[in-house]
């Protein structure tokens, strides 16, 4: 493209909205000086002027290597004053020949010089007289009238299928001949959309905050695993932190075995990407360059996270018990303790990642009687452990209702059918698969009897006291089960007979004492504010202590 382009910054010092609006400091620089760094990496823009009242936005302008301070007329800084007579004087100013002015208004400080020059060279490809940079802003509006109000769109239709509306930003193009003759907009007009983000136009305070709000916005990549293998906990913790994460961007990634997890992600309306393995993910991670990545896959290896590390992105790892920690920014393991964890670890209940589900349900205040157990062990049930406790059951005398519900990797729901039906009367049983809420389940249990999974902390964060069995020797080293006294540990599944399942039900049944001290040490618990905690540490702010 042969055509010159010159870009005026028009900044007086009478702001109103906002007063010394243009010498505030927007993150860590006037907000003058974020459109002068914008046009000057423009590759379009070949020189850059500021029209200025003000002695201190133009020394601002100096110190940013504005091309050309222009010492603005007195009757051009008024408040009604519009643009076009300050953009006709920049340019009559400025030495050279330019076939186009761009008005860059400091009130756009997030537009990036690629979306700029987008809007350029789409106006002097299609030749047009002007282009105006805009934002999607479809809603339904109304104007006054001498009648009232009117609607300017006359249906009712949900955003998403209205018409476009678009509102002007700060930015427009103009040729030189309309620029000569005292005008910015006219003739053959193309427009030009942008991001929202981009677009948006400080006018007030609460725009300003808006702004500085996705100035700080940094890109997370959640890597997450969900199957009929290893369950829905780890999509769960994903999608939950993704619920808290508004002021920050997430994409997940899964692969493609990941059926449970991209169910879920496609349910919540959450980006997702599929990679075939870790050699595709990191080759994406080095493209993007996000600020952190999460890895929720259990053990990482060594050359993997040293390859995160190495295209610049902060690494943080869940229940990671592989040689990947020693090179990871941090590792949260809520699962595990640690006496005198290395200094990048965090351990412990107070680092899990509570579902909102259960941190807006009712915690247990008493439990007088015992007549409703619920049973829950989640994923494949590798252990049949379901069956074995429902077996275990069958020779209480108590009036009980077993509320079971199964992992959605449990294979052949059928094969309980004949327990079921050989079950005393005294046992009411039901049997679900998918149910839509577990905390309301579990606010209606006296007891859950389930794996030292995360459902222990989720129960847990009810006051609802545990008996709990180890799958195997991984969940046997998820120490919860033994340091809250809210639950109690049979150990591992190979060494819990049936006998010790229903002793262990029985004397929780007759002894009120004991139920009541195992559902006050849960109280003392503060599972709820895990989140935040989680929060602090993938994005390496400030967070307590250990």
């Amino acid at each position: 493209m042969g055509e010159k382009v010159l870009s005026v910054i028009p900044a007086r010092k009478g702001s109103k909205g906002i007063p010394r609006k243009n010498v505030r400091e927007f993150g860590d620089r006037p907000l003058v000086g974020h459109a002068i760094e914008t046009c000057r990496e423009s590759e379009l823009i070949d020189t850059v002027a500021v029209t200025t009242d003000s002695q201190e936005i133009a020394q601002i302008g100096r110190r940013f290597d504005a091309d050309v301070v222009i010492d603005r007329p007195k009757q051009l800084a008024a408040d009604e004053v519009p643009l076009a007579p300050v953009i006709e004087h920049a340019f009559a100013e400025v030495d050279g020949e330019f076939d186009y002015v761009l008005c860059h208004q400091p009130t756009v400080p997030l537009i990036r010089p690629v979306s700029v020059d987008s809007g350029i060279r789409a106006g002097i490809q299609q030749t047009a007289d002007s282009v105006v940079f805009v934002v999607d802003s479809t809603h339904h509006y109304w104007k006054q009238t001498d009648d009232g109000f009117e609607a300017v769109s006359s249906d009712r239709e949900n955003r998403q299928l209205m018409e476009p509306i678009y509102g002007e930003i700060g930015v427009f193009l103009s040729h030189r001949d309309l620029v000569t003759r005292g005008k910015r907009i006219g003739g053959s007009i193309e427009f030009h959309t942008v991001d929202h983000w981009e677009g948006i136009d400080i006018d007030t305070y609460a725009d300003w905050q808006t702004a500085e709000s996705h100035r700080s916005r940094k890109q997370l990549v959640y890597r997450v695993t969900g199957n009929d293998q290893n369950g829905t906990g780890h999509i769960y913790r994903g999608i939950t932190l993704a619920d808290h994460l508004f002021e920050h961007d997430i994409v997940f990634a899964v692969e493609p075995n990941d059926n449970i997890a991209i169910d879920m992600l496609e349910g919540s309306n959450y980006d997702y990407q599929v990679f075939d393995d870790n050699a595709s993910f990191v080759n994406f991670i080095e493209e993007t360059s996000p600020f952190v990545v999460v890895n929720d896959i259990l053990d990482t290896t060594a050359d993997y996270v040293t390859a995160l590390r190495a295209a610049g992105s902060r690494v943080v790892n869940f229940e990671d018990l592989g040689d990947g920690t020693e090179h990871a920014d941090a590792v949260i393991n809520a699962l595990y303790e640690h006496s005198n964890p290395p200094e990048n670890h965090y351990y412990g209940f107070k680092y899990f990642c509570l579902r909102g589900e259960f941190r807006y349900a009712t915690q247990k205040s008493e439990i007088s009687s015992v007549d409703r157990i619920m049973i829950s062990f989640g994923g494949i049930d590798e252990n049949n452990l379901t069956a074995r406790t429902l077996q275990a059951l069958a020779e209480l005398d108590d009036q009980l209702y077993v509320d079971v519900v199964l992992g959605l990797g449990y294979a052949d729901p059928e094969q309980l059918d004949p327990i079921v039906e050989a079950l005393p009367d005294n046992l009411q049983v039901e049997i679900n698969q998918q149910v839509q809420s577990m905390a309301q389940r579990m606010e209606q249990a006296d007891l859950l009897i389930t794996s030292n999974g995360r459902t222990l902390y989720e129960a847990g964060s009810l006051n609802l006291p545990v008996l709990s069995i180890a799958q195997n020797a991984r969940e046997q080293k998820h120490p919860y089960a033994f340091v809250s006294r809210g639950v109690l540990s049979l150990g591992q599944a190979a060494y819990v007979s049936e006998e010790m399942i229903r002793t262990a039900v029985t004397d929780y049944i007759t002894d009120e004492t004991r139920r009541e001290t195992m559902r006050t040490a849960l109280a003392d618990h503060d599972i709820a504010n895990g989140i935040e905690r989680i929060k602090q540490i993938v994005f390496d702010e400030t967070h307590e202590n250990r």
